[in-house]
C-alpha cells in the first residue's frame, strides 16, 4: 500500500510526508473558506440585487408622492375651473365632497384635504399592484386614467348626468 500511494517506509520520511499532508489539508481548508466567503458574497450580492429591483417597482408611488408635494397648488389652480376641473385632476376629492357620500362631519372635514395629499401615491400603489410587476410608464399612466376615468364616470352619475342624457335623448 505505501508503494502504491509513494510513501516512505521509515519513520523519518514519514513524519515530513504526514507535514506534507497537513499543508495540502491547511491549503485545501483555506480554499474550501476562500470559496465559501465568495459564494456568500456573491449570494447577498444577488439578493440586494433582487431586492433593489423589487423596491424599484414602487417608484409610481414615490411619483405619487412628489406629485403629491405640489398637489395643494395644483388643487387652487384647478378650482377655477369647477367642477371639471377638479372631476379630471382630484376624482377622489370631488368624490369626497358629494353629499351623497354619508360620513360624519369629522371625516367630512378632514377627508377632502387628506385625499388632496395621499390622492396620487394611492393611484401610484393601486397600479403597481394591478400591473404585478410589469410596472411601465406606459402601464402607470393608463392605470391611473382608468382610475381617474372611473371616479369621472361615478361623479357624472352623481350629479345626474344619466338622467339629463336621457332626458336629452327622450325629446
Amino acid at each position: 500500500m505505501q508503494k502504491l500511494f509513494g510513501i516512505p517506509s521509515d519513520d523519518a520520511d514519514q513524519s515530513g510526508g504526514s507535514d506534507a499532508f497537513r499543508v495540502i489539508d491547511a491549503l485545501y481548508d483555506l480554499e474550501m473558506k476562500s470559496n465559501i466567503l465568495a459564494l456568500r458574497q456573491e449570494r447577498q450580492r444577488a439578493r440586494f440585487h433582487k431586492s433593489m429591483a423589487q423596491w424599484a417597482e414602487y417608484w409610481p408611488v414615490c411619483v405619487g408622492i412628489l406629485i403629491s408635494l405640489i398637489a395643494p397648488q395644483l388643487r387652487e389652480f384647478v378650482d377655477a375651473y369647477r367642477p371639471w376641473g377638479l372631476w379630471v385632476s382630484f376624482p377622489m376629492v370631488a368624490l369626497s365632497i358629494r353629499p351623497e357620500i354619508y360620513m360624519g362631519s369629522k371625516m367630512a372635514a378632514y377627508l377632502p384635504t387628506a385625499l388632496v395629499y395621499l390622492q396620487f401615491p394611492l393611484e401610484g400603489l393601486l397600479a403597481k399592484i394591478a400591473l404585478k410587476g410589469n410596472v411601465t410608464v406606459h402601464g402607470v399612466l393608463v392605470q391611473v386614467a382608468f382610475f381617474h376615468g372611473l371616479c369621472i364616470i361615478d361623479l357624472w352619475l352623481l350629479s345626474g348626468g344619466l338622467w339629463q342624457l336621457l332626458h336629452l335623448v327622450g325629446h
